[in-house]
C-alpha cells in the first residue's frame, strides 16, 4: 500500500476522532449543570477531555477549565422611540379655585320694605388682595334681574345719589395686602320688588382675593368664592 494512501487513512482518522471529542464536548456541556468546564490536554498529540473538576489529570497533561458563559457584556446603545401610546381617559375636575377669573358673590344686598327704616344706612363689600401680585378688581351690585347698577340712582336717597361699581368691563387695581371698600346707601324697597334695588353683588378678580360685607340689617350675609 502507497504512503498516500497511508495518509489519507490517518488523515479520516484524525477528523473521525475530532468529530468524536466535539460531540463528547457538546454532550458534556448540555449535561453538566456546573458553570466551569474542566479538561486535560495533552501537550504532545493535542488530545483533550473532558474531566470532573475532582478528577485528577494524568502526568503528561495539563489541566485547563473555562466558564460556560462569559461575563456581562456592556450595555447597547438606546432604541429607536416607540410608537405614541392612545389618549388617556380625561383626568378629575380640579378644585373650585381653579383659575382666573375668580368671582366672589355677596347676597342679599337689600332688605325688603327699607323705606320705612330711614335713608342713613350704610352698606359695604370688602375686597382684600392677599397675593404678591396687583389685582384687577371689578365690583358689580346687581338688581334681581341681573343688571348692573353703576351709576343708577339709589332709591331712596336725598339728594339722589349713584350706586357705586364699575360699569362694563371696567376694573380698578388693588394692590397686594390693600383692601378696596365699596360702600353705598340702603335702597328704599318700599313697595318691595321696585326698580333699581341692589340685590346682589359680585366681585370679579384676576388673582385670588377675599370678600365680606357689611350689611348690618337682618342677619349675616356672607360672600361665597363661585365654583368653576
Amino acid at each position: 500500500m502507497s504512503n498516500t494512501v497511508f495518509r489519507c487513512i490517518g488523515i479520516v482518522c484524525l477528523g473521525l476522532v475530532a468529530v468524536a471529542l466535539l460531540t463528547v464536548f457538546a454532550v458534556r456541556v448540555a449535561a453538566s449543570p456546573s458553570t466551569v468546564l474542566d479538561a486535560c490536554i495533552n501537550p504532545g498529540n493535542g488530545m483533550m477531555r473532558l474531566v470532573d473538576a475532582s478528577t485528577a489529570c494524568h502526568d503528561n497533561e495539563s489541566r485547563v477549565e473555562w466558564n460556560v458563559e462569559g461575563p456581562q457584556g456592556p450595555a447597547g446603545p438606546q432604541g429607536p422611540q416607540g410608537p405614541q401610546g392612545p389618549q388617556g381617559p380625561q383626568g378629575p375636575a380640579g378644585s373650585s379655585a381653579g383659575g382666573p377669573p375668580f368671582v366672589w358673590v355677596c347676597t342679599p344686598a337689600f332688605e325688603p320694605g327699607a323705606g320705612t327704616l330711614g335713608s342713613a344706612i350704610r352698606m359695604d363689600v370688602y375686597t382684600f388682595n392677599g397675593g404678591s401680585t396687583s389685582a384687577n378688581v371689578a365690583v358689580h351690585i346687581l338688581d334681581k334681574d341681573g343688571n348692573n347698577l353703576a351709576g343708577q340712582t339709589i332709591p331712596g336717597s336725598s339728594p339722589a345719589v349713584p350706586y357705586p361699581g364699575q360699569a362694563g368691563a371696567t376694573t380698578v387695581p388693588v394692590s397686594p395686602s390693600q383692601t378696596l371698600i365699596t360702600t353705598w346707601q340702603l335702597p328704599n324697597d318700599a313697595p318691595p320688588g321696585g326698580p333699581n334695588v341692589s340685590a346682589t353683588v359680585t366681585v370679579t378678580s384676576d388673582q385670588p382675593i377675599a370678600v365680606g360685607s357689611g350689611f348690618p340689617l337682618g342677619a349675616s350675609v356672607p360672600c361665597s368664592l363661585l365654583p368653576k
